[in-house]
């Protein structure tokens, strides 16, 4: 018998595992963008699912069964994040892409005409909304998300005040024996609240505790949240202390989930039940205060998925155009080669030439600068550092709080240097002067994202709020320059009720809990302060740093 060698045996060995990975790696398709959307969207990071998309989108000719799956999660995480008319949008784009006809489309579009009718339940145009679940039965057929979508069509006639019409839906879901339990547990509620909003006399309280079990063993939150809120509607009318009971109930599991749609109207609800003045005053303030982050929250979302769909844009027009100038390089190169052999070398002498002009321009500017900063340092520096040995020299007693504020006011106007220099700031308001610092100190490599920073702004407000601002913002950009590492950035300036509000955001490092500011972060909050504000560094972590500034418009500004 042949016996094979131990060390050709190993390398035929070698040879085919080898063979076998090739193999197995030519086999594998690569992700696309799509593949890489649903990731995100299975973890609910919804902006970088979002963001991948609307790139497959993009970049995908034609149309196709999943581009249309693409439309649908676009329109769904824009209903999910409260931009209804942008989710409306993304639907219609599907349904263009979908055959009725076509068997394979009928779940498609079955999901399509849900969302649709979710969104339009939203927008209270109820009639479109059962118009959309009906369309979306025809398509859904039998299957168990068919009643996913009977419960949507139940709501919106309840809430088109067709009472009869959604207790008869209710009725057909609940014959269906659901096993899906926080289902189940939804039409026992609405339907026993949709029998009440009929008839005041009809006691729903049985069918409220039965759901409301069913809500706690499956810990479902959002759905206990509603079985506390109906409660509460059903007590105001003749047990005020029962009704406020079950609101602060629905007010505690909001802010457990950090539902702030459920605590706004939660503390309606607590509002409208108080019977003291006092007592009404404390939940409307908190009411106003919410409702107002609420609406700053909800623009700020759909800043950032409009900014999301316009880079997406901007990268395929950028691409397009690479690609066009690529071969009109290719092409003007090819017929220009044999030209260019000639007038090399005359080219070669004249961009010598002018390099030595600009490197002499160049010089001769870097010089001019030099000059003009030597002079400020010696004026503000030089001369403040003299008056200070001056006086320690000549004082037999050494007075520290003086001299401290000197040396502080002399170390903020060498700081202030460069804002003192006409070359380094432009001609015109603080709206160009502050677009110019964000854009300078964010740099190539962050993508900057300004809203609001108009001059209606910036003539709101004093010329000592205007500098002390303009100063804060600069040390802000320069600290995310500098530690945070951070690739987006947006600032965002608005005034409300008298207020003036700006939003910084990063997506750096952020700061760790507890750290303690150096002097350049320390010395923002003094410059706020000086204005009678106030400046809030919020939640930070692996998303980033959010700092908040807030202070009252001058009164004699207005």
């Amino acid at each position: 018998m042949y016996i094979l060698k131990p060390l050709p045996f190993i390398a035929w060995l070698l040879l085919l595992s080898g063979t076998a990975w090739a193999q197995q790696a030519a086999n594998k398709k690569p992700y696309t963008d799509f593949d890489r959307a649903s990731y995100y969207w299975h973890y609910d990071q919804w902006d970088s699912a979002f963001k991948y998309y609307s790139s497959y989108v993009s970049n995908t000719k034609g149309g196709g069964l999943l581009k249309a799956s693409a439309y649908k999660f676009q329109g769904e995480i824009s209903w999910n994040v409260g931009d209804y008319y942008a989710a409306q949008d993304y639907l219609n784009a599907a349904l263009q892409l979908l055959d009725p006809k076509d068997t394979a489309h009928q779940e498609e579009l079955g999901y399509v005409y849900n969302i649709l009718g979710n969104v339009s339940l939203e927008l209270n145009a109820y009639k479109e909304a059962i118009a959309y679940y009906d369309q979306a039965l025809r398509h859904a057929g039998n299957s168990t998300y068919s009643s996913e979508i009977l419960n949507g069509k139940a709501t919106a006639l309840q809430k088109e005040k067709n009472f009869p019409a959604a207790m008869a839906v209710y009725d057909q879901l609940l014959d269906r024996n659901l096993t899906d339990m926080p289902l189940k547990a939804r039409v026992i509620d609405n339907r026993a609240y949709t029998a009440w909003l009929q008839n005041n006399a009809y006691n729903p309280l049985p069918e409220f505790s039965r759901a409301l079990q069913i809500r706690q063993d499956s810990q479902y939150v959002t759905g206990i949240i509603t079985s506390y809120s109906h409660l509460a509607d059903y007590y105001a009318i003749n047990n005020r202390d029962s009704a406020s009971w079950y609101a602060l109930q629905m007010y505690d599991k909001a802010t457990e989930i950090r539902s702030t749609r459920d605590r706004k109207d939660a503390i309606d609800k607590l509002v409208s039940l108080q019977t003291d003045a006092a007592g009404k005053e404390k939940w409307f303030r908190q009411y106003k205060l919410l409702s107002d982050s609420l609406t700053f929250a909800n623009d700020t979302t759909r800043y950032r998925f409009a900014n999301i769909r316009y880079a997406v844009e901007k990268n395929k027009a950028d691409n397009l155009v690479l690609k066009d100038n690529l071969l009109k390089q290719r092409v003007g190169m090819a017929a220009l080669a044999f030209l260019g052999l000639l007038i090399i070398g005359g080219l070669t002498i004249r961009y010598r030439k002018k390099r030595q002009a600009i490197q002499q321009q160049s010089d001769k500017a870097i010089e001019t600068a030099k000059l003009k900063t030597s002079q400020k340092v010696h004026d503000v520096v030089a001369n403040g550092l003299y008056g200070i040995m001056n006086e320690l020299e000549h004082s037999d007693t050494l007075d520290k709080e003086p001299l401290l504020t000197k040396i502080e006011l002399l170390y903020e106007r060498s700081r202030d240097i460069s804002y003192e220099d006409p070359d380094l700031l432009p001609e015109g308001g603080y709206d160009k002067r502050v677009q110019q610092l964000l854009k300078s100190l964010a740099g190539e490599h962050t993508r900057l994202v300004v809203v609001g920073n108009e001059a209606s702004f910036w003539n709101r407000i004093s010329i000592a709020q205007q500098q002390q601002l303009f100063l804060v913002l600069n040390e802000l950009m320069v600290n995310m320059k500098k530690h945070s590492g951070a690739g987006n950035v947006s600032v965002v300036f608005k005034i409300e009720d008298n207020t003036a509000l700006v939003r910084y955001k990063d997506n750096g490092v952020g700061m760790a809990p507890g750290q303690v500011f150096g002097n350049g972060l320390a010395s923002t909050v003094n410059r706020i302060k000086s204005i009678h504000g106030a400046i809030n560094f919020g939640e930070s972590g692996s998303d980033g740093t959010t700092v908040v500034i807030s202070f009252p418009v001058e009164p004699s500004t207005i």
